[in-house]
């Protein structure tokens, strides 16, 4: 059997790692609502909103209602901690876990047990000078020791049982696409069509007209003004897809990407924008408080154990792993592959590490792409690529060595071992050479002095300048040369590499003049 080559550790580390990131985000994708959502049997009257405002009434619920509870979501100072459920006639909401009567405590407080409130009254609306149409929304809520307090409505959070907290919906769980693609998927389909595509819609409502379904976790690229838009898909009454407005904007990178070439292309193919792309679900987000399910006389507090915290740092570390170095992957895959021979069989060592450059710079583009697309701010993309040609450097370290590490014959990888040295010849010669007697370094300030009618002297575009002026001594030298082949022999085929070599035995030298070598400004 023939002798063979694995990868190097590393690269079969940094494939492990990915790759298990990538199998990791696959297997815990969720993306659309649970198959079988649980049985709610309302206790009494209440509202169902919008997410997006809780003025929207969507419909009014009536004790002894039943509804299918999709999913919890996380209070905003724009809305309550709230549940999401769909009414028998698909019409979908929120229900404010306020108005349904769940102990609710202060999300942050340093206490060690949490701090209980009542809700007195309904939302506060305080004008928002900044941004008029989106008024700040508060609470009037009362502390377990009798004191009144204005808090916003993400201070506050609700004890709920774990039935009801296991499935937690993201507002980050995004899918990207471009507003021409969201156009040409979307309008003329039907409802039921859209809400199964890649996110389901949140909140659906009858209209005059028909219907409008509300998708938070479709960002939808504009490039006219190059920021991220959720929308608002109005129906027909027969629940097909006529029109949508846009909700919101924002970004930080529109300028970037407005200009930045074949953005569009690369994050309407859908196998890189699901690289990006997050879950429906999540872990609730605790910051301890959360903890219970039980009002806290009936339960001891629990502090952040060891695994906790492991489970933190990892997700923090593979988290910065996939961030940086996601898009060198097929550049690790590239040279896991020259240990296979056929892969670059018919190509040379310089061919291959071309092939590799044009693999490094394509796919660290695409990488920054859509990094730029997911909020990463483009300041920072330096990392990105300097991690995409620290790669692509360890990948070609191989390639066109002498002799060579990929066998010329047969392909095979760092199976091409030293075999023998044979004298060939000696000979004098006589040949130049040259030795620094004499170096020095001239160092100066440059700038431009501006006069002021007061009377005063500033100093702008002060530059600092240096000069180093080298003296050598000329030589030339007679040189006994003995001269070597060196035979290196591929383990696997049998193929012979040799290099020549040579040892010097200085004999004799005359100066023969000296020069002077000026570097720097």
């Amino acid at each position: 059997m023939k002798p063979f080559k694995l990868p190097h550790a590393a690269t079969i580390v940094g494939l492990v790692v990915l790759g298990g990131i990538l199998l990791t985000q696959r297997l815990t994708m969720k993306t659309q609502f649970v198959e079988h959502p649980m049985q709610l049997v309302l206790d009494r009257n209440i509202v169902m909103t919008r997410t997006t405002s809780c003025d929207d009434v969507i419909a009014k619920l009536r004790k002894g209602d039943t509804v299918s509870y999709l999913g919890a979501i996380e209070a905003t100072y724009q809305h309550p901690t709230g549940l999401l459920v769909q009414t028998k006639d698909g019409l979908r909401g929120m229900l404010s876990t306020v108005e349904l009567g769940f102990p609710m405590m202060l999300a942050d407080t340093k206490d060690s047990l949490p701090i209980m409130v009542t809700v007195k009254g309904g939302i506060v609306k305080e004008k928002n000078k900044y941004d008029p149409k989106r008024p700040f929304l508060k609470y009037n809520i009362v502390k377990e020791d009798g004191k009144k307090e204005q808090v916003d409505l993400n201070d506050i959070r609700p004890i709920l049982p774990d039935s009801l907290r296991k499935t937690q919906l993201k507002q980050d769980g995004d899918y990207y696409m471009t507003k021409d693609k969201f156009e040409r998927l979307y309008i003329g389909k039907s409802l039921a069509e859209t809400d199964r595509m890649y996110r389901p819609a949140w909140f659906v409502e009858k209209t005059k007209t028909g219907y409008k379904a509300f998708f938070p976790n479709i960002e939808i690229i504009d490039f006219e003004d190059g920021k991220m838009h959720n929308a608002i898909v109005e129906y027909d009454q027969d629940s097909i897809a006529t029109g949508y407005e846009f909700t919101r904007a924002y970004g930080n990178n529109r300028y970037i990407v407005k200009y930045m070439p074949l953005l569009g292309r690369i994050v309407d193919t859908d196998f890189f924008a699901r690289i990006i792309e997050t879950s429906l679900y999540g872990d609730w987000v605790s910051n301890g408080r959360e903890n219970y399910t039980e009002v806290p006389d009936k339960r001891e507090w629990k502090e952040a154990g060891f695994w906790d915290w492991t489970g933190a740092i990892a997700y923090l570390l593979f988290g910065l792993i996939w961030l940086l170095c996601m898009g060198t992957f097929p550049m690790l895959v590239c040279e896991a592959l020259l240990y296979c021979r056929y892969t670059y069989y018919h190509l040379s060592d310089g061919a291959v590490a071309t092939l590799f450059g044009l693999i490094a710079l394509v796919t660290t583009y695409i990488w920054c792409a859509l990094l730029i697309v997911w909020g990463f701010l483009w300041l920072f993309l330096f990392i990105p690529i300097i991690a995409g040609f620290c790669v692509f450097a360890y990948a070609e370290r191989y390639l066109g060595n002498i002799p060579h590490d990929r066998c010329l014959k047969c392909r095979r990888m760092e199976l091409v071992q030293f075999l023998k040295t044979e004298f060939v010849r000696e000979y004098d010669e006589w040949r130049p050479d040259k030795i620094a007697i004499n170096s020095h370094t001239e160092r100066w300030k440059t700038w431009t002095e501006v006069h002021w009618s007061d009377g005063s002297r500033t100093r702008k575009n002060e530059q600092n300048h240096s000069r180093t002026t080298t003296t050598y001594a000329d030589y030339t030298v007679l040189y006994h040369v003995k001269e070597y082949e060196n035979y290196y022999e591929c383990q696997a085929c049998g193929n012979i590499e040799t290099t020549l070599s040579e040892k010097l035995h200085e004999l004799d030298r005359h100066q023969v003049g000296t020069h002077v070598e000026v570097s720097g400004d």
